[in-house]
């Protein structure tokens, strides 16, 4: 190894570190002349049936996300709310109870799924390519969509069992729009703030939910607008369904955005 220092020496005595003009330079002009096309990954086409096979796996593994007691606690409400209602001796009563029973079970059950923190992991959701609002949306669709549909047909087996099975859809419509709008502000203010949050929301929905249905005499001394107003957002109407979508749709961007949510700062 000395030999082999001493010819190099020898032969060239001065060792300097090339300059980055005679280094790295020509490099540069050469690409900046005729810069190469860099060809990235093309994505696979997505079929409807690959879609539909996608959006399937996304609901199933949110719903080993859900709380294991929330399944059977619903069936014994609902069932302990069919036999009052087969049971009750005027059908008028039955109805007065399924609306606000049906709207509490609702939204009680979009609170217990719809914080972003049942997620283990979460801060995983952000660096994957499925959007963490597509992941806590499919949950939250899976579990209050099947509550309203099982409520339903508890509404309609009701009306059917107490001989008037055109009143189903009275029925239903007496709870559709308040339970939508408990489980949209439920939502909000969990995600914009916190669970607890969303309880209260929640609770102040149904309660005026239960107000609206005993008619404008349990408002109270309110103006006759404000209780036309009460009257018109907690029940089934196209302004209490419009109202629901825009809070979900806020809860939703926020979910995607949780700086800016209150939780966040």
């Amino acid at each position: 190894m000395q030999n082999f220092a001493s010819a190099l020496q020898a032969s060239e005595p001065e060792v300097r570190t090339p300059s980055f003009d005679d280094l790295i330079a020509p490099a540069l002009a050469a690409e900046r002349a005729a810069p190469a096309k860099v060809s990235g990954p093309t994505a696979p086409s997505l079929t409807s049936g690959g879609a539909a096979r996608l959006v399937g796996t996304l609901v199933m593994r949110q719903a080993k996300l859900v709380p294991v007691s929330l399944w059977p606690m619903t069936a014994v409400v609902l069932a302990a709310l069919f036999v009052f209602a087969a049971q009750a001796p005027d059908p008028s009563v039955g109805a007065a109870f399924f609306g606000p029973v049906a709207t509490l079970l609702t939204t009680g059950t979009a609170l217990a799924v719809c914080s972003p923190k049942r997620d283990p992991r979460s801060e995983m959701l952000y660096t994957m390519l499925v959007p963490p609002a597509a992941v806590w949306l499919a949950r939250l669709v899976l579990v209050t969509g099947t509550v309203l549909a099982a409520s339903a047909l508890v509404s309609a087996a009701s009306a059917a069992v107490s001989g008037s099975p055109q009143a189903a859809t009275a029925l239903i419509a007496s709870w559709l729009g308040p339970a939508v709008l408990g489980v949209s502000t439920t939502v909000f203010g969990t995600v914009w703030y916190s669970p607890a949050m969303g309880a209260v929301f929640g609770a102040g929905s149904w309660l005026m939910s239960v107000f609206a249905a005993r008619g404008a005499a349990s408002l109270g001394p309110l103006p006759a607008g404000m209780r036309d107003t009460i009257g018109a957002l907690w029940s089934t109407t196209p302004l209490s369904l419009l109202i629901s979508s825009a809070l979900l749709a806020a809860a939703t961007w926020l979910v995607s955005r949780p700086e800016q949510s209150l939780q966040g700062r």
